[in-house]
C-alpha cells in the first residue's frame, strides 16, 4: 500500500502562471497516475485569454493515457465567487467529459492571479471531499485512521 501526503496543484502550477509578479497567459496541465502520484506539469498554451474551448485538444493531447489517470488545469484569472454558470466552468465540464471518454478524470480547475487563486473543484486531499470518494487515498490522518493509533 502506498501512503502519500496530499499535494496542491495550485502550488505546482503557480510558477508557470505568475513569474516575477506578472501574470503569464499560460494554460497549465498537471497529471497524476492511478495512485495519485505526480506525473507531469506542462504549459499547453502560451496564449490563454480566458476560454478553454480553443485549447481542449491541446489539453487532451497532453494527457498520456499510459501514465495519467487524473489531472488538473490552471490558468490566469479569477472566477466569480459564487457563480458556477460562467462560460469557463461549462468549458471545463466539456473538457472533463471528453477526458472521461479516454479514461481520465479532471480533479482540479484553478484560476490564479498575483494575489492568490480560486478553485472550481477540490483543492487537495481530493479523496476527503464529498463526491470524490472513489479516488485513491492521498493521506492517512492517524487520529482518524482505521489502521490504529500511533504508539
Amino acid at each position: 500500500m502506498i501512503i502519500q501526503a496530499g499535494f496542491d496543484f495550485e502550488v505546482l502550477a503557480r510558477p508557470f502562471i505568475v513569474q516575477d509578479g506578472k501574470l503569464m497567459p499560460h494554460l497549465v496541465v498537471i497529471c497524476v497516475d492511478t495512485e495519485m502520484r505526480f506525473n507531469s506539469v506542462e504549459v499547453v498554451a502560451d496564449d490563454f485569454s480566458g476560454s478553454l474551448a480553443p485549447f481542449q485538444d491541446a489539453v487532451l493531447f497532453a494527457l498520456d493515457p499510459e501514465h495519467t489517470r487524473y489531472f488538473a488545469i490552471a490558468h490566469p484569472g479569477r472566477f466569480s465567487e459564487y457563480d458556477v454558470s460562467e462560460p469557463i466552468i461549462d468549458e471545463a465540464r466539456a473538457l472533463a467529459s471528453k477526458a472521461a471518454e479516454r479514461g481520465m478524470q479532471l480533479i482540479g480547475h484553478f484560476a490564479i492571479d498575483e494575489t492568490g487563486y480560486m478553485s472550481a473543484q477540490a483543492r487537495s486531499f481530493f479523496d476527503q471531499y464529498p463526491g470524490y470518494e472513489d479516488l485513491p487515498r492521498t493521506m492517512f490522518h492517524w487520529a482518524h485512521s482505521k489502521l490504529g493509533k500511533c504508539g
